[in-house]
């Protein structure tokens, strides 16, 4: 047995043992139904396998047995790939490629079984039939699926490729340009879809799902209908010559859309294997290319984001189901936070009352719902229903009226203590004692805001990220007083509004802002010392950031960059580096896209540099600073200078206790500010440096730079937590 072969069986054993009845059988008129029963999503579990290879072997050896059907329990036909298997794997440091291989050709002995095997075998499709889901079903001899199933190989959002046969059977089934542009993009096919693209069968109602699948699987046993093999079709293959140009388009869209990993072009070449050489040599390819890639970086980064963005709403003492549910939800102040969150709530089918202060506050409010919405619509990104749902369910107004029935209020007015003081104060005596108080302030500590209320318990922020209906990541905010249950509640409803939760801390900046102030202050010394902004920025996206530091100050605005600065200062002072260059920039009129220039320049709707508008800027900051110039810097010196901070300050934030694990801190980057996704999120990109790599490059930053600037010392000086963690 090799090092995988047993992680396996020890996963194995650990689930036979806890649920021995992980695939039933029932025979009903020649016809074995097998049930598939791994909760929660029927993964394919390394369990699974043996419990599914035991079964169809044991129907083909029942002569009472003419033909089988596969199906799934409680709504899930397979929702693909045992993510901590794979996890398991990448961490075992011994197993070696040729073993991840003969660990595949296990999967695909039994594929191949139920595909080839003496009986003929129907899918019965009663879910999401997804990643190895969608390859075995691909691989039984005919497909039943009810409306609602969906199909696809989500496989390259963790860094790999399909690994049982998915880049041979699903181009045969439903073309070579539609399988690579779904697999590519991760898009899964509904089940009418499906159907017309010839990947289903028949589509029937749930109630008739087994019986049209067993008299099909009858049929097929019969003779009256051909059994299909879909690693031997070869009618939707088209010639070598057009299936090159289909290849070589979409290596050419990944180039543009995805940056610095292996992966799809790893998938791409063992589809392009099968196509000139045959599906058995395609699958050949497909299990080299995946036992390359799975201990990639990158695999390693995306598959423990993907299990992090499922760990962040276990949170230790508050239980994983609320009694609280949100029906009617208000929101107090309409500007772009307001009306995003709104929306928010408006698209998941709630009643919403939009509060503003007057008339014309309230008609700007209103008139912005309708742009998005107008937008969404022009997009497709919304049927014409959805826009309907938003308009019934939106109450505008200028008055308390109707806030005694909310379940939910969140307040989203300026950064005003005072004002949201007084705003939770009348809120206490207008609401239920049942109803829940939020503020989505970004920046103030949240007992300051409920300091003069009796409703401590049930004050909380939820920090949407703009725009909020956009942007997946929803910081929960909990103080020493908020409840259990209050952040239960909101946990709860943070799935159902689409959000990804994360518990946090807190604190000035709570987490993610908290932790990326010393992103653009770095940046800022940067510039301070002489580097220009552009290849600043010019090298972060390069590695892998969305949009640099100073595209997202001209983003955001260079005036509110500044009064974030100013609350963070007041927190974080000892440590912060202050540039100069935010207050020559508003002084010149330049604060961003809004007023059509900031660090760049802004022409119908195209991002410029502007070296000759920024350069009295830059000179006048660069004088206020006093720092040596920077001569020479490369582009890696450029990102570590500028995110090893965000590693610092990072783990301030663990150490004082303000998130519930290390990975919240890598959704809260990912989701919030978006590193790249490829990279794990910034703490676990920083394993993969080396923390005491990233330690004392720091430590040798802070001695450097700070010879002659103080300030920079104590800005980069490695925590006592980060220098404890790379001990």
């Amino acid at each position: 047995m090799n090092r995988v072969e047993q992680i396996v069986s020890h996963l194995t054993a650990a689930k036979a043992g806890a649920d021995a009845q992980l695939v039933s059988i029932m025979k009903q008129q020649g016809v074995a139904v097998l049930t598939m029963n791994f909760p929660p999503v029927n993964s394919f579990h390394p369990s699974l396998q043996a419990a599914l290879e035991k079964a169809i072997s044991d129907v083909y050896a029942d002569a009472s047995v003419k033909a089988v059907v596969i199906t799934g329990k409680s709504g899930f036909f397979m929702a693909g790939a045992d993510i901590p298997t794979i996890q398991a794997l990448q961490n075992n440091p011994s197993s070696t490629r040729q073993e991840i291989i003969d660990y595949l050709k296990r999967g695909h002995k039994l594929f191949n079984m139920i595909e080839s095997g003496p009986k003929p075998t129907v899918a019965a499709v009663n879910g999401p039939a997804l990643g190895g889901g969608c390859e075995l079903a691909i691989a039984c001899n005919a497909r039943v699926a009810v409306p609602t199933a969906q199909f696809g190989l989500p496989e390259l959002n963790l860094g790999i490729i399909p690994g049982l046969a998915g880049t041979q059977r699903l181009p045969r089934l439903i073309g070579l340009q539609l399988a690579v542009t779904n697999t590519m993009s991760a898009k899964n096919l509904k089940a009418p879809q499906a159907q017309k693209a010839g990947l289903v069968d028949l589509v029937v109602k749930p109630d008739q799902l087994i019986m049209a699948a067993g008299k099909l699987a009858l049929d097929l046993a019969d003779g009256k209908r051909p059994v299909r093999r879909s690693l031997l079709l070869a009618d939707k293959i088209p010639h070598p010559t057009d299936a090159k140009r289909i290849i070589e388009e979409a290596r050419y869209q990944a180039s543009k859309k995805t940056k610095n990993v292996p992966h799809p072009g790893g998938y791409l070449d063992a589809v392009w294997e099968g196509v000139v050489y045959g599906g058995e040599r395609g699958i050949q390819k497909e299990m080299e290319v995946f036992a390359d890639l799975v201990k990639t970086p990158s695999a390693k980064s995306l598959v423990h984001f993907f299990l992090s963005t499922k760990a962040t709403a276990k949170v230790p003492g508050v239980p994983e189901k609320s009694k609280l549910k949100f029906k009617k939800v208000a929101v107090i102040g309409g500007g772009t936070m307001g009306v995003g969150i709104a929306l928010v709530y408006l698209m998941k089918g709630h009643e919403v009352i939009l509060k503003e202060v007057n008339e014309k506050a309230l008609l700007a409010a209103v008139e912005r719902i309708l742009t998005i919405t107008q937008q969404f619509l022009k997009r497709r990104k919304l049927p014409v229903m959805g826009a309907e749902q938003i308009l019934r369910g939106l109450t505008p107004q200028i008055t308390y009226d109707g806030f005694e029935q909310c379940d939910l209020v969140i307040e989203a007015v300026l950064e005003n203590v005072p004002l949201k003081q007084k705003i939770f104060g009348e809120l206490e005596k207008i609401c239920k004692k049942e109803c829940i108080l939020a503020t989505n302030t970004s920046t103030i500590d949240l007992d300051q805001i409920g300091l003069h209320t009796n409703a401590k318990d049930r004050i909380i922020g939820l920090h949407f990220f703009s725009p909020a209906h956009v942007m997946p990541l929803l910081e929960i905010v909990r103080t020493k007083n908020t409840s259990n249950e209050t952040i239960a509640a909101c946990v709860q409803s943070s799935k159902q509004i689409g959000k990804t939760p994360v518990v946090v801390g807190n604190c000035v900046g709570f987490t993610a802002n908290r932790i990326f102030f010393p992103y653009g202050q770095a940046a800022a010394f940067l510039v301070d010392s002489g580097v220009c902004p552009y290849r600043i920025d010019a090298a972060l996206e390069k590695w892998g950031m969305p949009m640099g530091v100073f595209k997202m100050s001209d983003l955001s605005g260079v005036d509110i960059f500044m009064h974030v600065s100013i609350q963070i200062n007041g927190a974080y002072g000892d440590r912060c580096y202050n540039s100069s260059v935010g207050k020559h920039l508003s002084a010149a009129g330049r604060l961003g896209q809004k007023t059509g220039a900031g660090y760049y320049k802004y022409v119908k709707g195209k991002t410029i540099p502007d070296p000759k508008g920024i350069a009295d800027i830059l000179k006048k900051t660069r004088e206020d600073a006093k720092l040596p110039q920077i001569k020479d810097i490369t582009d890696e010196e450029i990102v570590q200078m500028v995110l090893y901070p965000v590693v610092n300050e990072s783990t301030r934030v663990m150490q004082e206790g303000h998130v519930v694990r290390e990975s919240d801190v890598d959704v809260c980057t990912v989701f919030g500010y978006g590193f790249p996704a490829y990279r794990g999120g910034v703490m676990f990109w920083a394993r993969l440096e080396g923390l005491k790599n990233v330690n004392n490059r720091l430590k040798s930053f802070s001695e450097k730079y700070g010879a002659s600037v103080p300030a920079a010392r104590s800005f980069f000086a490695p925590s006592a937590h980060l220098a404890k963690l790379s001990a």
